[in-house]
Parts: C-alpha cells; structure tokens; sequence
C-alpha cells in the first residue's frame, strides 16, 4: 500500500507525524478488536501518519511466532515488556508487566522528544486503563482518542472485580478521552452531553482487498450455511443449531467457526442433523475468506438486548465483503444499513422465522444473488476501512 507524501514540517520539528495505538494485548493475531485495531492504523497511515501499536506484555505461546517488535502489513508494533510470550510463572508475568508499564511510558516520551508524537488511539476494554492513558497524555500534553465497541455491563456473564471495572467503564470512560469513537448510535447516546461535539461513528470497518476472488479451491465442496463467532456466544451457537434443525432439507450443511468446546461437542451430538454440521477452528484467516466467499449465506443472528444494541459485529463488514447473503435481525447498526433490498431480516430472535429465511434463499436462488450483490455494495460504501481515513486524522489535528 503506497503512502501519500509527507508534509515537511518546520525546523526543529520531525517530519513524520505519530499515533500510538495502544491498550490491547494480542497484535497482530487476535480477533475483532484486534481487527479494528488493524484497520485503523492502517487507515491513519493513508494519510502519511506513522502507527506504533504498543503491547503492554505478551500473552501469545511460543507456536504463535510473534516477535517482540516488528511490521505487521506495514504497522510497527512493539511488545513493551520485551517479549510477546507469556511466561509460565507468576513472577515473572507480573515483573514483565510492570516492566511493560513503564517502557510503554517510555515510548511516549520518546516520540513526544522528537516532537512526532500526535496522540494516542486507546482501544481496551479496561476503564483502569483508559485512566492511564489519559493521564500519560496529559503528562506529554498529547490527544487522548478511546474507541468504545460495547455496552459492558450488558454483558452479566462478567462477574467480580471486572464487573465493577466494566460499571466504571460504561459511565465514566468519556470524563478520560478528548476524543471519542463509538461503533454505534446506541453508545454514542450513552456519552454525557458534555462530549457530544468530541464523539464520530466508526462501524465495523474490513479492508475488502481481502475479499477479491481468487483461484483457491473451495474448502467446503457441497453448499453450506456459515455462522462465525466466539465460543462466549453460546446461546447463539445454540439458536443457529436449532434454526438449522427446523431445516428439512438434507443436500445443505452448516459449518459452524467457533473454538470446538466441550459443551458445544455434547449440542452438536445431540442433534438429528450431528451429521451435518461441522466445527472448524483457529483456521488461517485466508481460509476464512474462503469459507465466507463460497457459502449458501452468512449468519449473524442479533438479540434484542443492550448488549446487542450496542455492539456492531466485526464479522458482518466481513460478511458483506463476501459478497455472500446474509440473514440477521433489525437490531441496534444493523437498521442504519440493511433492509430487505439488500439482507434477509428475520422479524424476531426466533428459530421458526430465521429457519424461513433459510429456505427462501434455498428456494429463490436468484433473488438470494441480487441480495449479496446489494449486500456488497453496502458493505463498500459503509464498512471499507479507507473510507475513515480523514475522519480520524481529523481527532487528532483538531486539539
């Protein structure tokens, strides 16, 4: 990817503009906030800016190959604690995590030194973290941006300490940020009215250079609907298998991207369609696109609770730019960008209705084609990442 030109700054100035991306511990190989994490750097860097993405320690296994520092598809990261392993031990886990700490603090003042230093995108899901952040911007008197993707606390599967983490998140993250990014209408509404002119929308954002059609064989040879999501959403594990037991058709499959569980093995065998449904996990991301690419449709079934209003899956910007129907409900984003001219909108969180719109793509082959071609274009105008490059340039040039 070619980067614009740099603008020369006065003398005693660097040349090259910096934002730290930091708060996460998985780049490069983590999931939907590491995704995100991704494409916005790689968004800023179109606008001639430097990304460095701090990881504060390693919490990846030797398999995993990750070097301490390096270029992940042109974005500089650095694992703080000087390496991106996690130890065995308890001691040195902690002793590398406060090592991790104070280099992070360290880079910030290495870069706000040589005046590149711009701000810093927090993406975390800790509220202790965000504090941090803020208050290291202040220090090197730098913009403080925090990207908000959930409602926490819909979430009551969070229990103890982390609960009461999440309860200070939900109300009191904005007092943290200069700026603020939301995933969706419902968050943006949570934020007090003091910060309401310091808030921009981002959705679920793919970069659709991935998605181009290539000669690679199908994974999957027979037709198959595609659900793909974290073994923590066991309830819709649960509802897509039933939804697909109410199926009659026997010459249609499901694949199922998940981590392969104990409890979701005992489901699957317990299903008259055992036979039909097939796990795939921790598969190459190129094979992922495959399987989205060359299925019957993509679902994404959506709740109507806070938890579900609030958050806009990552996979859906994927499953658009498949090109590949989709079958989900008018809950929370999904409203701001789909209708019945370009998804299948179950009318409820019911089996029997998201069963019907199985069958109606089966059924009407063509229409169900038109649907994804529409789908597509949605997802390119909406959820292609380098349509936000300016936007968020913008919260940081503006401080």
């Amino acid at each position: 990817m070619e980067l614009k030109t740099q603008i020369v700054k006065p003398e005693g100035r660097s040349t090259v503009k910096r934002i730290l991306s930091v708060g996460h511990m998985q780049f490069p190989l983590g999931q939907a906030q590491v995704q995100r994490q991704l494409l916005m750097a790689k968004a800023i860097m179109l606008e001639g800016y430097a990304v460095t993405v701090l990881c504060r320690y390693g919490i990846h296994s030797e398999s995993d190959k990750i070097e301490k520092e390096g270029f992940f598809e042109g974005v500089h990261y650095v694992y703080c604690s000087g390496t991106s392993v996690r130890p065995a031990g308890l001691i040195r886990r902690n002793m590398l995590k406060i090592k991790g700490v104070f280099n992070e603090i360290r880079y910030y003042r290495k870069y706000s030194k040589i005046k590149e230093l711009e701000g810093a995108l927090v993406s975390t899901n800790r509220f202790f973290n965000i504090v941090f952040y803020y208050l290291i911007g202040r220090i090197f008197n730098t913009v403080t941006v925090v990207d908000n993707v959930e409602y926490w606390t819909s979430n009551y599967n969070i229990r103890g300490w982390k609960r009461l983490d999440k309860f200070f998140y939900d109300r009191f993250y904005y007092l943290f940020a200069d700026k603020i990014i939301c995933i969706s209408d419902f968050l943006i509404r949570k934020v007090g009215k003091s910060k309401k002119s310091d808030i921009i929308k981002i959705p679920a954002i793919t970069d659709f250079e991935k998605f181009k059609i290539n000669s690679s064989p199908r994974l999957v040879t027979h037709d198959y609907f595609l659900f793909c999501g974290s073994k923590a959403y066991f309830e819709i594990l649960d509802f897509i298998i039933r939804s697909f037991e109410l199926l009659e058709s026997h010459d249609i499959s499901m694949v199922l991207v998940t981590e392969q569980t104990e409890k979701l093995s005992g489901r699957i065998g317990g299903s008259n369609k055992k036979n039909q449904i097939t796990v795939m996990s921790n598969i190459p991301y190129s094979d992922l696109v495959n399987l989205y690419s060359h299925s019957k449709a993509l679902l994404i079934p959506m709740r109507e609770t806070d938890q579900d209003k609030a958050r806009f899956p990552h996979k859906i910007s994927e499953y658009c730019a498949a090109a590949r129907p989709i079958i989900t409900n008018r809950v929370g984003e999904i409203s701001n960008y789909f209708n019945e001219s370009n998804s299948y909108l179950s009318p409820a969180y019911d089996s029997s209705e998201f069963t019907a719109c199985m069958k109606k793509i089966i059924s009407e082959p063509r229409e169900a084609e038109l649907v994804a071609r529409n789908s597509y274009q949605t997802g390119l105008e909406n959820f292609n990442y380098k349509s936000y490059s300016r936007l968020l340039i913008g919260l940081f040039n503006h401080k």
